[in-house]
């Protein structure tokens, strides 16, 4: 696996070489995605985004949950400045006629984030055969317990590298590190024991979560029709699992967004697991609208 990841990122640098990349300012709806890419909103320009996803009951079938699952997200995205944006949401479990088993604990925490683009790609090489150096961000995310029965603070910081193209695709590369300091996830771990093994209280340490996570995600896209305000996406997750001792997640998304209009967007997304672990979604579905002001 670690090899093939070192190609697919090598081929994506060696492109920037002879790719002649076109005027492209899509920024992709990050809450739906896996991924991010490295343009920010415009500066000034503020986002309302309303999302839902559905996981069918497959993906938690050992953590007590035989139920699907869905999720209704809010999300506040500003563009404060030139290259710089900010973000707030909350996720909100719906669970099953208010059931949330296992997911109980940390709902409705908010997420604060923000993305500073520390390169933007350039039109032009000073030399044939250079080297051209894509869009790169760094994107930092704070998990706050404002939810039901949550603790700690959890924290990622995330690479990401957009390379654009004359054709209007775009690839993307995202490599990140969570830090986890809160229990909500000990609160899983403790629901899957009850449901599998029967009687074992929660601290016998069957499914420890790991303090440090990490994932890379590749992925692309591109238009799909001649103004470029429809757009197929794609990427690639593979990441560590969320508690010790069980074996790495691969999960593939693809979907598209729309822009109908300066203020109007809307995207979907669908994920498939391509192994069967217990953390890992089987099926799922994303839908999000954004509602752009300013800008």
């Amino acid at each position: 696996m670690k090899t093939k990841v070192f190609v697919i990122c090598t081929l994506f640098m060696a492109a920037t070489v002879v790719a002649q990349p076109a005027e492209v300012d899509e920024d992709l709806l990050s809450q739906l995605w896996y991924m991010e890419d490295a343009t920010p909103l415009d500066t000034g320009q503020f986002d309302l985004r309303f999302g839902f996803d559905w996981v069918t009951e497959s993906g938690h079938a050992n953590l007590g949950d035989s139920d699907d699952d869905y999720v209704m997200e809010t999300a506040f995205v500003w563009g404060v400045a030139e290259n710089f944006e900010l973000s707030l949401a909350w996720d909100a479990w719906l669970g099953d006629s208010g059931d949330m088993g296992p997911f109980e604990d940390g709902n409705y925490d908010t997420t604060l984030g923000m993305l500073w683009r520390l390169h933007k790609q350039g039109n032009k090489c000073a030399e044939a055969g250079c080297l051209r150096m894509p869009n790169i961000a760094l994107s930092a995310a704070v998990r706050l317990p404002t939810g039901c029965e949550s603790s700690g603070v959890d924290g990622e910081l995330r690479l990401i590298m957009t390379n654009e193209y004359d054709s209007g695709i775009r690839s993307h590369i995202n490599v990140y590190g969570l830090a986890i300091d809160g229990d909500n996830q000990e609160s899983v771990g403790a629901d899957w024991m009850r449901a599998d093994w029967g009687g074992l209280d929660d601290d016998d340490g069957l499914l420890d979560p790991r303090d440090f996570q990490w994932g890379i995600v590749l992925g692309a896209d591109g238009p799909l029709c001649a103004d470029g305000a429809v757009r197929w996406v794609a990427d690639y997750l593979h990441k560590a699992s969320e508690f010790k001792g069980r074996g790495d997640m691969d999960i593939f998304e693809f979907g598209w967004e729309w822009t109908m209009s300066e203020m109007h967007k809307v995207g979907m997304s669908m994920q498939v697991g391509l192994d069967h672990t217990d953390d890992n979604p089987n099926f799922g579905a994303g839908l999000m609208y954004a509602l752009s002001l300013g800008g």
